[in-house]
């Protein structure tokens, strides 16, 4: 039993530090200004893939923006998206979804700008989201906080004392 208790107690901290780990990168990513945006669409297919967390610098200005950056606008209808810069204009950026056969509508100005795609990470974007409903944070901190009690509650097994008399 000592040993499935070890195993357990193994399993359970593993867990809780990767938990802890990944809460701690992304408040350090958010205080140096990379916020994370979950892709919902297929534009960006094949290089970002729909429910990727794609990390956007807020802190690249909008005039180090070359062509072919990929970058993070608000569209017209207040949503975010990220694409392509396809042609830089006296107006502004031109965009275009990877996957998209035209060029989106809306130009990129400074006023919608957000900041500039630097990596996703696939898939991640499914727990993000659930984890941005009241019932996903509630299980996400119960989940935590059963894995810390368990953890202290498991302890170490205690050494019984024998004699060799």
């Amino acid at each position: 039993m000592d040993k499935f208790l070890k195993a357990v107690k193994v399993i359970i901290n593993t867990l809780t530090a990767i938990i802890i780990v990944i809460g701690v990168s992304f408040l350090i990513l958010y205080a140096i200004g990379i916020q994370p945006f979950v892709v919902e669409s297929g534009s960006m297919e094949p290089n970002i893939k729909v429910g990727s967390v794609s990390f956007v610098n807020k802190r690249t200005k909008f005039e180090d923006i070359k062509e072919n950056d990929v970058i993070a606008f608000k569209t017209a209808s207040g949503k975010e998206a990220t694409h392509r810069v396809v042609n830089i204009t006296e107006e502004g950026m031109k965009t275009k979804g990877d996957a998209n056969a035209v060029e989106d509508e809306i130009l990129t100005t400074k006023e919608n700008y957000i900041g500039k795609n630097i990596f996703s990470i696939p898939k991640a974007g499914y727990i993000v989201k659930e984890t941005q409903k009241p019932r996903g944070r509630i299980v996400l901190i119960t989940f935590v906080i059963v894995m810390l009690l368990a953890g202290i509650l498991i302890g170490e097994p205690k050494k019984s004392k024998h004699s060799d008399e």
